[in-house]
Parts: C-alpha cells; structure tokens; sequence
C-alpha cells in the first residue's frame, strides 16, 4: 500500500503538477523498497516468528526511504514530512521501549537533518503565489489523512490481537484448571484402590 501510495504521488507531481524532479533516484528508491517488500513476504512464508530487531530493522528501512524521497523533494518543507509519525506509532505500539526510543532518535535526526539538507521543490508558472499556498495546504491534508488512516487500522489490528491473547490465555487457563481437576481425581482414586488393594491382598496371601 505504501509503495503505491508513493507511485501515486509522484504520478501526480510529475503529470498534474508539472514538477521536474529528480525521478531516476525516487523511482529507484521506491523500486527498492518494492524489492524488500517481496522479500519479507517470502520470509513470512516460513513459520518462524518475527524477531523485535527484525520488525525494527523493517521499520529503519521505511524511515529511510521515505527520507531519500524528501529529500529529493523539497526536505522538511515536503507536507509528507509528517509520515515520520507512522513508524514511530508501529514501533511504540509493537516492540520495547528501547527499540521505540531508537525509532524516535531516528526519525528526529532524519527530520532535522532535511531541514538543512534536501533539493528544494521546483517552481513553475502553475505554482506561484496561491496556488503553491493550495498545494502546500492539500499536501498536508493528504499526509494528515495517510497518517489517521494508517494510524487507525494499526490500533484496531492491535486491538484485535490483544483481545485474541486474552480469548487464548482464558483457554490456556481453563484447559490447565480442568487438568489439574483430572489429576486431582486420578490422584485420588490411586489412593482409593491402594487402600482397597492392601487389605485384599492380604487376605489373599493369608
């Protein structure tokens, strides 16, 4: 979804918005992160489970192409500069403090270093004065969207997971009580046909 979302937008810049950007390194970077993308879901296609530093690494990767694309594209004056947001919301929701404080030492830095280092958004005679205001205006509605959405469908998913460990946990429970009931029994009809077994076994002897 990300990666056509990015494809989306540059479609946009280039065909409506008329901008001449440097599209061989964007295209190549979301190409890129493309790539990475059929990589994990072949890796998800094994069983073993996804380690804390293997969804943070993922997470770095994000935050690393969403920074190259800035900065091809006007820096922290790109209205997407707030979807540094969304991987330090998945991080905080996902993995340990420690990984969430990386994530947001890391999207602090990408952010402050494009406020000094980044290709500035070309100028055409369809973007002067008011109508660049508008597009500014409608690009941080759009990232604001991106990020509620993106946002909303991770604590959902969230939600619907912890309810589901809760529903296992409470089996788990029930299913160890019940055993520890049949055991319990067993235990003591053990016990019943010992003292029942003594006796009858001496009188059979005797």
């Amino acid at each position: 979804m990300a990666v056509v979302a990015q494809l989306l937008t540059l479609a946009v810049a280039w065909k409506f918005m008329e901008m001449e950007l440097d599209w061989e390194a964007m295209l190549l970077t979301v190409f890129t992160l493309a790539a990475i993308n059929v990589l994990s879901w072949l890796r998800l296609r094994n069983n073993s489970p996804v380690s804390n530093p293997e969804l943070f690494a993922q997470l770095c990767v994000d935050v690393f192409a969403l920074t190259v694309l800035l900065y091809y594209g006007g820096g922290s004056t790109n209205p997407f500069v707030s979807l540094y947001v969304l991987p330090l919301v998945i991080a905080a929701a996902t993995l340990p403090s420690r990984y969430t404080w990386g994530m947001a030492a890391l999207t602090v830095a990408c952010y402050s270093l494009l406020m000094f280092f980044y290709i500035p958004l070309p100028h055409n005679h369809h973007d002067m004065g008011d109508n660049a205001f508008n597009s500014h205006v409608m690009g941080m509605w759009l990232g604001f969207v991106i990020t509620a959405l993106v946002v909303a469908y991770f604590v959902v998913q969230m939600a619907q997971a912890v309810r589901s460990r809760d529903e296992m946990l409470i089996q788990v429970r029930e299913e160890i009580l019940r055993n520890e009931r049949i055991v319990a029994l067993g235990t003591q009809a053990a016990g019943a046909a010992h003292e029942l077994g003594t006796p009858l076994s001496t009188m059979a002897v005797v």
